[in-house]
């Protein structure tokens, strides 16, 4: 056991050169690993009237997309190298987000026989890849700040965001501000301060904290459900609180907080050498687009329906299909077709070799 540990806490007997080049064995197994929290939040949340699963559902979305955004923050820290931003990839990520919303559009319509295609306004998963074109175009700003400054500013509005009822689903604007301290943080951090952390002897901790939040909020569940919309940041205080509205900075803070540590503790759980998933954490993009458009079709034929009326054990069986669903949308062949759609050798040839000529 003591072995194990060394090999995927200090792979090779090192604990200071696990990070490089924006690439590393953790990084892609954090992404990875949280991809597939994605999915399975994601078809959970189809079964959340079930008991235990709520619960599951609840623990998940407390830090799985608040960690992935440290993530991206965390690697975003040459998007603005030299002075020049990569607006490239900005456009290629606005590109997918647009083929996201257009393939939700015709699923629906398919199934439905109505089409809407509102490019501006997003209450669903689309939300994200909108929220990162605009993260990343404030990093010549955040540049210029200090960080201190800079992630209390965004905390600050992310708390005062709720209190505004048109602040909403327009440009998932209420995410955009709701979530954006969590990429400062990433993008701010250094690698190595970040090293220091991983590398401190706290992770026996970390796995008793994670065990006594799931086993706090079972036992807590009554309570803990009615700020459940906390969690999706996606709306105003006093639409997803009603009553309790007026306490929304208050529970929006403790949740900021129940974020980053559980965000930390799973990150100090883990590993940081090659495992057989590691490649596959740079392929996250397309498991987040396909899976939302299989389970929307799975809910338009009336699979979770039948799955809440059958047997308790089809619905364990989801959720580990939804894993399996994970590695099979991680394969090379969809991760080389989203690199196509993504046309960043076009966005290149426009921004860069034109101005070089």
């Amino acid at each position: 056991m003591v072995n194990l540990m060394k090999k995927w806490y200090y792979p090779d007997g090192k604990s200071d050169n696990t990070i490089e080049n924006n690439r590393s064995y953790f990084l892609d197994n954090l992404k990875f690993i949280l991809i597939t929290l994605v999915v399975v939040g994601h078809f959970s949340f189809k079964l959340c009237d079930i008991k235990i699963i709520d619960k599951l559902v609840y623990f998940i979305y407390i830090f799985h997309m608040p960690c992935f955004i440290f993530t991206n923050g965390l690697l975003a820290k040459n998007m603005n190298a030299g002075g020049r931003l990569r607006i490239d990839k900005i456009l290629s990520i606005f590109t997918m987000y647009l083929i996201f919303k257009m393939g939700n559009a015709i699923i629906k319509f398919i199934f439905s026989g109505y089409f809407a295609l509102e490019l501006l306004h997003d209450s669903s998963a689309p939300w994200y890849l909108i929220s990162l074109c605009i993260w990343y175009l404030f990093i010549p700003v955040m540049e210029r700040i200090k960080p201190r400054y800079f992630i209390s500013g965004t905390v600050l509005i992310g708390l005062a965001a709720g209190y505004f009822n048109s602040i909403k689903f327009e440009f998932s604007l209420s995410r955009v501000l709701v979530f954006f301290p969590f990429f400062a943080i990433g993008f701010y951090l250094s690698k190595e301060k970040l090293e220091e952390f991983l590398n401190k002897p706290l992770r026996v901790l970390a796995l008793a904290f994670l065990i006594a939040e799931f086993i706090c909020i079972v036992v807590f569940w009554k309570e803990l459900s009615a700020v459940y919309s906390i969690l999706f940041g996606g709306t105003p205080y006093s639409e997803g609180l009603r009553n309790l509205a007026p306490y929304g900075i208050l529970f929006r803070s403790l949740w900021y907080v129940a974020a980053l540590l559980t965000s930390a503790a799973t990150m100090l759980l883990v590993p940081r050498c090659k495992l057989f998933f590691s490649e596959l954490g740079s392929r996250t993009l397309p498991i987040y687009m396909t899976h939302i458009w299989i389970r929307n079709i799975l809910n338009y034929v009336g699979f979770f329906v039948m799955i809440k009326e059958g047997p308790a054990y089809l619905d364990i069986l989801v959720i580990l299909g939804s894993v399996g669903l994970t590695f099979l949308l991680a394969n090379k062949w969809l991760k080389k077709l989203f690199d196509l759609l993504m046309m960043p050798k076009l966005y290149r040839r426009i921004f860069y070799e034109r101005n070089q000529l």
